[in-house]
């Protein structure tokens, strides 16, 4: 993942300003590949959620109680062996964009600061706090921006800048 942030140090240097357009183009576009690679899986590829997750796997795999059974635990690092499909406790990840039929995403309403913080603290399930601040920041960027809130995606993009600054 150092690859993306020296890539947003790269492109706000030749810019100057993080929330210029290449800046903020090239941390939201960073921002969605750390979300494909780590939230994908649980919260959907358009962030739709588990209903959305599942289609990405076989008809007989959708039920996802074959290895991540409620009785699991919550954390299994990925640096940890897996034993006889005994994955972390999977729960219900919701809807990260708004969808009919559930409660508005965090990222509708949350402050940018607020948003990162259960992001980074939280998140991904399976392994919370694998990713370095700059990192949740491009996450918050592309789940605010996801979502709408370019002001506020400038905010966390701007923030991502200064946390992989050294």
């Amino acid at each position: 993942m150092l690859i993306a942030l020296v890539t947003l140090g790269a492109t706000v240097g030749a810019s100057g300003d993080a929330n210029g357009p290449a800046g903020h183009a090239s941390a939201i576009t960073q921002g969605a590949t750390l979300y494909a690679l780590n939230c994908a899986v649980c919260h959907g590829k358009a962030g739709g959620g588990l209903a959305e997750a599942k289609l990405s796997f076989p008809p007989e795999e959708r039920t996802c109680t074959r290895c991540h059974r409620p009785s699991n635990r919550t954390v299994q690092s990925l640096s940890e062996p897996v034993v006889d499909n005994d994955m972390f406790s999977i729960g219900t990840p919701p809807p990260l964009i708004v969808t009919e039929g559930h409660p508005a995403p965090i990222a509708l309403t949350a402050a940018p600061a607020a948003l990162w913080a259960y992001v980074s603290a939280a998140m991904p399930r399976y392994e919370p706090g694998r990713q370095t601040p700059a990192e949740y920041w491009l996450l918050t960027a592309y789940l605010l921006d996801l979502n709408g809130r370019s002001a506020a995606a400038a905010e966390a993009v701007a923030n991502a800048a200064a946390a992989a600054t050294p």
